[in-house]
């Protein structure tokens, strides 16, 4: 039976605490265009933060479709709940819809997602709807327009975007640094395992690795969930 001692006494694997700035900074501001509450009797609400900034779902689905377009590396901003936009239905009656997100591509190019369980699609016509906007949004809004569905989901994709979201919420440089160096040097695949290996910083090295992968340093060999015996080879770094 453990003895109180030892159960206060600190693990040798976690480092202290960061000491607290004397000013820390508001991250920047969400980019919904409406007021968003995390009370909701029929779905879950919260946020995350993506690249700094606070975003917003309303639903488990809508989290997963900001997560994995986060892991893109093509996608440079995620806004939620964009400014609702105009159209004519079928019947010539014209309506309004509040896009879920807006995903920014490197080039410029801007993407509006509705999100929606597939079971919901055909009963709310959501589908519809988007296929009408597509044909009538005008360029200065976006320049396309998507359904997603829990059925574009796979469960390596969750499992590595949320990896990802973890190992970025907080900044190691010189944990990126120690490996950066090891990286500059890899001839070759390589496990994710032996680079933490290799790193000496016990588990924060897989933190540090995934940071590397997200920022184009190395890039999985193969499509697989981002595991110990994962092979990576070196890549060409991508601005975000």
């Amino acid at each position: 039976m453990m003895t109180l001692e030892e159960y206060l006494t600190p693990d040798p694997n976690l480092r202290a605490p960061r000491p607290c700035p004397e000013f820390m900074p508001d991250p920047p501001p969400s980019l919904a265009s409406r007021e968003m509450s995390l009370h909701s009797a029929i779905s879950v609400h919260g946020y995350t933060f993506i690249d700094g900034r606070k975003v917003w779902y309303e639903a488990i689905l809508e989290r997963c479709c900001a997560l994995l377009a986060r892991l893109r590396p093509d996608v440079i901003e995620v806004a939620e709940q964009q400014p609702a936009v105009t159209y004519v239905d079928d019947t010539g009656r014209e309506r309004q819809h509040k896009f879920d997100f807006r995903f920014t591509l490197v080039g410029g190019a801007r993407i509006l997602t509705a999100v929606k369980p597939s079971a919901l699609v055909a009963k709310t016509g959501i589908d519809r709807t988007v296929e009408l906007i597509a044909e009538q949004i005008s360029p200065a809004i976006a320049d396309y327009v998507l359904l997603f569905t829990e059925k574009k989901l796979s469960q390596v994709d969750l499992f590595n975007a949320e990896v990802v979201h973890m190992a970025t919420r907080d900044e190691w440089p010189e944990d990126d640094a120690q490996l950066a160096k090891i990286i500059r040097k890899l001839k070759g695949e390589i496990t994710i395992g032996e680079l933490v290996e290799d790193s000496g910083l016990g588990g924060y090295g897989y933190d540090a690795v995934i940071r590397a992968i997200d920022a184009g340093h190395i890039r999985l060999v193969e499509y697989r969930r981002l595991e110990f015996d994962a092979l990576v080879t070196r890549a060409v770094a991508r601005q975000r």
